[in-house]
């Protein structure tokens, strides 16, 4: 599994989800700003509507620029995909939390547990949790004095003064210079410091839990690859020394699957592009059909080298016997491959084998199916089976010119072949011709 494709779709779905907290956010300062107009929150208007302003507005802006660029301007690049974002992105929280601390006073102060939640949603970046960490703890200390000199009246922390002394800033910083700091600090910071760090600290650790999760999904992951890859290994492995006993009697046999394996890759490769048979033709069974085309031919293990062999015409009851090589070769499939774990391979096998012979028009053998009751397999197989045995030399006939080859397959459309696919065959004829060139 690829760990720098997960990064990077995990680094856009935290800035995606970060991008609509801070959308979250401005919309909860618009009905927060609402409650100060009708002065549910009794608070300095100014002051309320310059902080409630700054949150609205930041807040928006990551979001209107992933509008612009990714869904108006259409960039190939997405903004989420920017590393820059997620700094972006904290610093905005840091601004709109801060704003917040001044306006309701030192209350707010545990809003600074959101920036360590946001950026632990940046799994692989350490450095980047340990620094919002550090960030939140100095601004509980910075908004609480902060409040305490600049802030809303709040008789819990300004204590002796009365509201009217504290809009007084000379009696408020009297008052900080004197013993009342380090009761500040004493009752105030210290229990807001254990507390933004405590959710801190527990937040990374679900986090990491999280991460070891999925290390260890993707070390499953990759473990199961490399055993598929290994059951693939052995299955080609095993197809290609089934074609070399097939070879071993048949030279030209075994030159014949060579050359039918790569005219069925162009086929299917090309029904692809094409679309056709789109909802049948699925990866896997491009895959297999492709992978099985060398056992198309399996059976004639089960022939008579006389038959196989002979210079000639075969007679009647020879081309019986011969035709019985469709029926041997699945049972042989069949029998060797029962013990693959991937069935739908060995179904695909089995289909090239029996049905490649078959004809579209129901006149084929060996069972005499017709039209798209033939396995869509052993229909591609066709195409590139009866494509070969014209323009190929065997030991008793002389190779058909390539032209007059493509004719007779064109021509066999509806009858022999399948149209769709022969539609296809169409376009890649001049592939095929360099193949059946390529001595």
């Amino acid at each position: 599994m690829d760990k720098n494709y997960i990064f990077k779709y995990s680094l856009k779905k935290a800035n995606f989800f970060n991008m609509y907290c801070l959308l979250i956010m401005a919309i909860l300062a618009v009905i927060a700003l609402i409650f100060i107009e009708l002065r549910i929150f009794p608070t300095d208007l100014d002051n309320a509507r310059f902080c409630m302003g700054e949150v609205i507005i930041f807040g928006i802006a990551p979001f209107m620029i992933y509008l612009i660029h990714d869904k108006i301007l259409k960039r190939e690049n997405s903004v989420l995909e920017m590393p820059f974002l997620k700094w972006i992105i904290l610093v905005i929280t840091y601004e709109n939390i801060c704003s917040m601390i001044i306006l309701f006073s030192f209350h707010a102060t545990l809003l600074l547990v959101i920036p360590t939640l946001i950026s632990v949603q940046y799994k692989n970046d350490k450095f980047l949790s340990i620094i919002t960490i550090v960030i939140s703890l100095i601004l509980v200390i910075l908004t609480t004095y902060g409040s305490f000199l600049f802030g809303e009246y709040d008789a819990n922390l300004l204590k002796p003064l009365t509201k009217a002394e504290a809009e007084n800033f000379q009696a408020r910083l009297d008052l900080f210079l004197s013993v009342r700091s380090f009761e500040i600090l004493y009752h105030h910071i210290l229990t807001k410091l254990l507390c933004v760090l405590m959710i801190d600290v527990i937040s990374i650790m679900i986090s990491r839990r999280y991460d070891d999760m999925i290390s260890l999904q993707i070390k499953l992951s990759d473990e199961v690859q490399k055993e598929n890859v290994s059951k693939v290994n052995m299955q080609n492995a095993v197809i290609e020394h089934l074609a070399d006993i097939i070879e071993s009697r048949d030279i030209e046999t075994g030159e014949h699957i060579k050359r039918t394996k790569i005219y069925v890759s162009i086929l299917v490769n090309k029904m692809k592009d094409m679309d056709k048979y789109k909802d049948i033709l699925t990866p896997k069974l491009q895959e297999d059909i492709i992978n099985s085309a060398p056992l198309h031919d399996i059976g004639k293990i089960a022939v008579s080298d006389l038959i196989l062999c002979k210079p000639g015409k075969l007679t009647d009851e020879e081309y019986d016997k011969m035709k019985i090589h469709t029926v041997k070769g699945g049972e042989i499939i069949k029998k060797i491959l029962a013990e693959f774990d991937d069935k739908s391979f060995l179904n695909t096998a089995y289909d090239v084998a029996i049905s490649h012979h078959e004809k579209w028009n129901g006149l084929g053998y060996p069972y005499g199916i017709k039209g798209e009751e033939i396995p869509l397999a052993g229909r591609i197989m066709a195409v590139a089976d009866v494509f070969d045995a014209l323009v190929a030399k065997r030991v008793y006939k002389q190779p058909m010119p390539i032209d007059k080859a493509v004719s007779i397959i064109i021509g066999d459309a509806g009858t022999h072949f399948d149209p769709d696919i022969i539609e296809v065959f169409k376009e890649v004829v001049d592939d095929f011709k360099k193949v059946a060139l390529d001595e």
